[in-house]
C-alpha cells in the first residue's frame, strides 16, 4: 500500500532557496548549536557544537548548498541514529529562514536544524516556546525539529501529519481520520486529492513527523511501547 508521504511527494512545491555553508554559520537543532568553524577548500564544512560534537560535511560537485555527511576523527559514528554516512544534507531557505536538513537516501528529510544569530540560552529559550504552543498554532507554520516531536505520542504525530493535509480538505480514507476531522468545524473536505498543493515548510513537516513515528520502539520517549504500523495508508 503506497504511504501518504509518497503522494504528498509529488505534490509539494519546491520553491525554496539553496545556498553554501559560510565559516561562522550557527546552526541550532532544538537542543545545541553547531557552529561552522572551517570551510576547507570551499568543499569540506567542520562544525561543532557547545557540547563538543563534531560534525564533517562535503560539498557535492558544484551543486549550491549539498553536501553529504562524512565519518572524521573525532565523530567515527553518526550523530542520529536514522542518519548514515553519505547522506544528502542539504541548506535550505524556506519562507526566509535558513535551515540544514539531513535526509536519508529516499530524499525524505530526517532532522532539520534551524541557522541563528542567537546565543545558545535564546534559542533554548525559543525552542521552550516552541513545546508550549498548540500544535494547531505551528503545524503549518513553523518547521518542526525533532526535539520538539520527540515528545508527543505515535498517535497525536499521525493526526498532527494528517492534520496538514486536512487544512488543504484531503478527503481520507481511513474512517478513523474522516471521522476524526469530520469533527472540527474548519474541515471541508474536497473532491480532488490530486489538486491539493503543500507548501516547502508543510511538506518538510509531514516528513519530519513521519521519521519521528518510524522510530523503533524504546527510541521514542513520549511512546516506547513499540512501533505503530508503518503500513496504514494514512
Amino acid at each position: 500500500m503506497k504511504t501518504a508521504l509518497t503522494f504528498l511527494a509529488v505534490l509539494c512545491c519546491t520553491c525554496v532557496q539553496a545556498q553554501d555553508l559560510r565559516r561562522g554559520d550557527k546552526f541550532f537543532n532544538g537542543a545545541n548549536i553547531f557552529s561552522v568553524d572551517e570551510v576547507r577548500m570551499g568543499t569540506i564544512a567542520y562544525l561543532t557544537s557547545d557540547d563538543e560534537q563534531e560534525m564533517t560535511l562535503q560539498k557535492v560537485g558544484s551543486k549550491s548548498g549539498e553536501y553529504t555527511y562524512q565519518p572524521s576523527a573525532q565523530a567515527e559514528d553518526p550523530m542520529h541514529f536514522d542518519v548514515k554516512f553519505g547522506d544528502p544534507v542539504k541548506v535550505k531557505q524556506i519562507d526566509g529562514e535558513t535551515y540544514l536538513i539531513f535526509y536519508n537516501k529516499k530524499g525524505e528529510a530526517l532532522h532539520v536544524y534551524r541557522k541563528t544569530s542567537g546565543s545558545l540560552w535564546t534559542c533554548q529559550e525559543e525552542q521552550k516556546l516552541l513545546v508550549s504552543q498548540p500544535h494547531e498554532r505551528v503545524l503549518t507554520t513553523r518547521v518542526l525539529n525533532r526535539p520538539y516531536l520527540q515528545y508527543i505520542t505515535r498517535e497525536d504525530l499521525r493526526i498532527m501529519r494528517n492534520e496538514i493535509l486536512a487544512r488543504h480538505g484531503y478527503r481520507f480514507q481511513s474512517a478513523d481520520l474522516q471521522q476524526y476531522f469530520g469533527s472540527k468545524s474548519w474541515y471541508h473536505p474536497g473532491n480532488n486529492n490530486a489538486a491539493i498543493k503543500l507548501s516547502p515548510l508543510e511538506q518538510l513537516n509531514v516528513e519530519l513527523i513521519k521519521a519521528e513515528e518510524a522510530m523503533p520502539g524504546g527510541l521514542h520517549p513520549a511512546d516506547v511501547a513499540g512501533d505503530i504500523d508503518q503500513s496504514d495508508v494514512e
